[in-house]
């Protein structure tokens, strides 16, 4: 059914509701009563008077549990009708609170565009990115307000049409350009390409040391961590989705003995409503070769579950000092479930903290020291999560 009737609609309203209600871990986070959240949605599930009315309003049922996880993960060609199915060849990334071109998605037609980097969209079709963003935020689910930008700017310059008109800010003149859009399927093959390191391993410089676990596999480590071990400083680039679980043979390497850093809560399947909390996990053991080097871990946004996990893991070394800026927000095991109309959605299935029982969820993994790009860096071209790292290491 692309469209259930009214009975499906409650039925998916009820299984929503009752999933978080029994067995979603962090509901003791919202501000707002879950109950009341029922009675608003019931009139808004029935009065859905076609298939897109039907999927926003799940979506802005989503919104409201505040989970990066949380999302219609469908392949879906009503809401991508809805989207655009054309991109533009850019990247935009929201930096100091502006949508800021940060990458090409595709170098040649991104170059061709006459966009460079750093420039600052003010104006998509004549609609304001700020009167956008107002515009999407109800339908954006996500733990924080970074990471709802962070899904807008990905979707930002999408569109049905073949062009955009696009009003951007450049060394203080506004300029006004219309930019060629490209079909999804032709875009799938290049977008994020630019992403993926084409080495999990470098030397910055003949005693620092790099590792991006973007591309990282557990078979690389014997390796790679002899040279590791011989530097004074290692950067651990977790400003993406880790590509191998690594938690338990990286981890050991930087500790001298086992330290605890994480517990999960669990609900029950035969108790709905009841939560278990597990014992501390623990890492390393005794270990007197462990690196004595400096570590600091990169996050920002794009951190998220499992890289937030091992951002965890890899802090509790003596010498690590996590640096960047809000995370997703959103750990613990994926629970996937489907509503009627062929809805594909997923939560945090389980509640992830630290020992004393902070959580991380939409808190996010909080940095030693906030550090986030400028747009000045960005049209310099700069890495400055990595230049404050290297400063770091360098540092008596």
């Amino acid at each position: 059914m692309k469209y259930p009737d009214a009975g499906y609609r409650l039925l998916s309203l009820y299984r929503y509701w009752n999933i978080i209600q029994y067995y979603y871990p962090y509901k003791n986070l919202f501000e707002e009563n879950w109950n009341d959240v029922l009675k608003e949605f019931v009139p808004k599930f029935i009065n859905a008077s076609n298939e897109l009315e039907y999927k926003q309003v799940v979506l802005s049922l989503i919104v409201r549990v505040h989970d990066s996880h949380a999302n219609i993960w469908s392949i879906d060609p009503v809401l991508d009708s809805y989207n655009g199915v054309n991109f533009a060849p850019l990247e935009i990334t929201f930096v100091e609170n502006k949508a800021v071109v940060t990458h090409y998605t595709d170098q040649v037609l991104g170059e061709k565009s006459g966009f460079k980097l750093g420039d600052e969209i003010e104006t998509i079709n004549n609609k304001s990115v700020e009167d956008i963003v107002k515009e999407k935020l109800p339908f954006t689910p996500a733990s924080n307000y970074p990471t709802q930008l962070r899904s807008i700017g990905e979707n930002l310059l999408r569109t049905n049409d073949s062009v955009l008109t696009i009003s951007y800010k450049r060394d203080n003149s506004i300029l006004t350009s219309r930019i060629k859009c490209l079909d999804k399927k032709k875009m799938n093959n290049i977008y994020y390409k630019y992403q993926t390191n084409d080495t999990c391993f470098k030397f910055i410089n003949s005693d620092i040391t790099y590792l991006y676990l973007g591309s990282i596999k557990n078979e690389y480590l014997p390796k790679i961590m002899p040279d590791i071990l011989k530097s004074k400083g290692l950067i651990i680039d977790l400003r993406c989705y880790p590509s191998d679980f690594i938690v338990y043979n990286l981890s050991p390497y930087f500790l001298s003995e086992s330290i605890s850093f994480a517990k999960f809560s669990n609900p029950s399947i035969t108790s709905p409503g009841l939560f278990t909390m597990t014992h501390d996990l623990s890492l390393g053991e005794k270990n007197k070769d462990f690196y004595k080097g400096k570590i600091v871990i990169l996050i920002n946004e794009i951190t998220q579950s499992l890289a937030e996990y091992t951002t965890m893991a890899l802090r509790i070394s003596p010498k690590a000092t996590v640096i960047g800026s809000t995370t997703a927000g959103a750990d613990g095991n994926v629970s996937e479930f489907i509503l009627p109309g062929g809805i594909n959605t997923a939560i945090s299935g389980i509640g992830v903290y630290y020992p004393d029982g902070r959580e991380t969820q939409r808190i996010g993994i909080v940095p030693n020291i906030e550090v986030k790009p400028t747009i000045k860096g960005i049209r310099d071209d700069k890495d400055e999560l990595l230049e404050k790292a290297i400063e770091i290491i360098n540092e008596k």
